[in-house]
């Protein structure tokens, strides 16, 4: 399948982002968080971490993060990293 051109479909956001990689990268910096309690503190300090990594250019990917519970208590709360599927 050939390449297209730039000129003809620019990048979404101005740039190439290379999801796959980001999104390992992204995975092994999420790694030290995997014991620890999920909260909205624990939220806050992936957030924090990862626009650390997007101000200093290691991310562009844009991502929400979301702290996933279930009301009935069936299963353990989550966070979540949600990466942009426009790239």
């Amino acid at each position: 399948m050939p390449q297209q051109k730039h000129d003809e479909h620019p990048p979404f956001y101005g740039t190439d982002i290379i999801r796959n990689n980001e999104q390992a990268y992204i995975q092994t910096l999420l790694k030290k968080y995997r014991n620890l309690e999920v909260d909205d503190d624990l939220k806050k300090k992936i957030w924090d971490e990862l626009q650390m990594e997007k101000y200093h250019g290691r991310i562009t990917i844009p991502f929400k993060v979301v702290l996933r519970k279930d009301p009935a208590g069936r299963f353990p709360a989550a966070i979540e990293v949600i990466l942009d599927t426009k790239v």
